[in-house]
């Protein structure tokens, strides 16, 4: 997995020339779908995507459903989606469910670049992870990257934590995604067991299940920034 701002010299240097590897003449222009649920981000993307002539936005939806739709109907060659669209279970169907319905590559491009964030865009199968903090080059890296088949994780400056697992070694179940969204959403184990109608205990018994799939130590290591550096067989 390529990480940060090595990305971005590397890819520069064998795309931006429009020459493939075989120096066999220009490529296509990147055919992009940006899914987004804010307006302001959309229309900055839009607009930041169409100064290069390499990448080309053939597409956007604010759903889920207009997501997979687009995704199936316009067969592009990347998907731009935030780490969270309806919750981390939807999420991660959404992100399947866009890489069965075409073969596009996955950049899930988000605010949210907190431990928990990155094993979820992992775990639903994405192709790169890409922080809202990076510049406008850093993230046309990404896309250039990932198009070229390779793998991106740059959670942009000031991401100094690790991220221990980057592939879950067991799936969440249903209860463990529901009570880890709710862990997100600030709620306490006794908030969280009245909420669901369970015991406590049960609740604890899931959050150890959760960190352990996860590869953390605690509760606390949920919320914490990750650090890049670990490749997805990395322990």
């Amino acid at each position: 997995m390529i990480i940060g701002s090595t990305t971005e010299v590397v890819v520069r240097s064998s795309v931006r020339t429009g020459v493939d590897e075989g120096g066999e003449g220009v490529s296509p222009p990147i055919r992009v779908l940006l899914v987004e649920d804010h307006p302001v981000v959309l229309r900055g993307l839009q607009a930041m995507m169409r100064e290069h002539d390499d990448v080309a936005v053939v597409g956007e939806a604010g759903t889920a459903v207009e997501a997979l739709s687009q995704a199936s109907r316009l067969q592009p060659d990347v998907v731009v989606l935030p780490v969270r669209l309806g919750g981390i279970r939807a999420s991660i169907e959404l992100c399947r469910s866009i890489k069965t319905a075409c073969t596009a590559r996955v950049v899930v491009f988000t605010s949210f670049t907190r431990t928990v964030d990155v094993q979820m865009a992992m775990l639903a199968g994405a192709d790169a992870l890409v922080a809202k903090t990076v510049s406008a080059d850093a993230l046309l890296a990404a896309l250039r990257q990932v198009r070229a088949g390779g793998e991106v994780l740059d959670l942009g400056p000031g991401a100094d934590r690790p991220t221990p697992r980057l592939t879950p070694a067991e799936p969440l179940t249903d209860r463990e995604a529901q009570i880890l969204q709710l862990v997100l959403d600030g709620l306490t184990n006794p908030q969280m067991a009245q909420r669901l109608r369970i015991e406590v205990t049960t609740v604890r018994t899931h959050m150890r299940s959760i960190l352990r799939k996860l590869g953390l130590e605690s509760r606390r290591d949920l919320v914490q920034p990750a650090r890049p550096g670990l490749d997805r067989g990395e322990a």
